[in-house]
């Protein structure tokens, strides 16, 4: 499957920074899209919630100025990670705050969000949904996410149970959509074959 146009060009490898909870930080995430891969941090690490509105403006003055500076070089889009569930007071408002600045990509976790794609859709926007297995891709599915991430055994967060290669087949098999697996050592072995295929290239 291929990537989504709105991400084909702009990618030195097709990888997204982990939006990991607290350590996520523009800093963190400028540093990720202008190295060429979707950098991500949880709209929950920005507090209080009006500090939110500030780092999404400060990420994209960085990303432009950065872009300006290196016409040649490829500045990946950044994500917003949203919590979408009852317990998350703040998504509504979170969600207004992303829509208003356009947020190129927005990762959503826990509930099958059907609100969240309509709104996103309508700016032209994409979102990935977090899933643990079958299950829960299927219910995201239906809701017309653009990509899944397969959260299998290994990663961090709210971590599933199952082997990256068993789950994105079983995937597949009903999405032909973006799938993103989200595994340490998955991503380990995806990482030590790029180095050796690029070896290879420049040994010849």
């Amino acid at each position: 499957m291929a990537l989504p146009a709105a991400l084909d060009s702009d990618l030195r490898m097709p990888l997204i920074g982990a939006p990991m909870f607290i350590v996520s930080v523009p800093d963190l995430l400028v540093a990720h899209c202008t190295a060429g891969i979707v950098g991500a941090f949880p709209a929950l690490n920005a507090r209080p919630q009006s500090a939110l509105d500030n780092w999404i403006r400060e990420i994209r003055d960085r990303l432009d100025d950065y872009a300006a500076a290196h016409p040649d070089d490829p500045v990946a889009p950044f994500a917003v990670n949203q919590i979408a569930h009852a317990s998350n007071d703040r998504l509504l408002d979170d969600m207004q705050t992303c829509v208003r600045h356009e947020v190129p990509i927005i990762i959503t976790s826990l509930r099958p969000p059907s609100e969240i794609v309509t709104a996103v859709h309508g700016y032209g926007g994409l979102v990935f949904h977090d899933v643990i297995n079958l299950r829960d891709a299927c219910k995201a599915i239906e809701q017309g996410v653009d990509g899944i991430i397969a959260v299998c055994t290994g990663a961090g967060g709210h971590a599933g149970m199952l082997s990256p290669f068993a789950l994105i087949k079983e995937i597949r098999r009903e999405f032909d959509g973006a799938i993103i697996p989200a595994a340490h050592d998955l991503v380990l072995r995806i990482a030590d074959e790029y180095e050796q295929a690029r070896g290879r290239v420049l040994a010849n």
